[in-house]
């Protein structure tokens, strides 16, 4: 299932920006999606867990509450950067 919901997400923010015609605007969603696929595969290969299921572990059973929104934190604020930075 979790494939399937990244295929559309892949879509979803690619698709756009060929149909726009921002050629390098979808060539660097393709090389992220490519980037994270690699991680992927690789840490499952050596650690018998994906970079996503390492993290999910670690914020289930690991993490203190502070470090998780310190992450969140960090995330939405990049998201937003790039969303203000693009469009205002």
């Amino acid at each position: 299932m979790d494939a399937i919901l990244l295929i559309l997400a892949l879509l979803a923010v690619s698709v756009p920006f060929i149909i726009a015609g921002l050629w390098w605007w979808f060539w660097f969603w393709i090389a992220l999606s490519i980037v994270l696929a690699i991680f992927e595969l690789s840490a499952f290969l050596v650690t018998g867990r994906t970079i996503s299921q390492q993290f999910w572990n670690w914020r289930k059973n690991v993490a203190k509450p502070w470090q998780k929104w310190l992450i969140f934190g960090g995330m939405v604020a990049f998201w937003i950067y790039l969303l203000t930075h693009l469009f205002l």
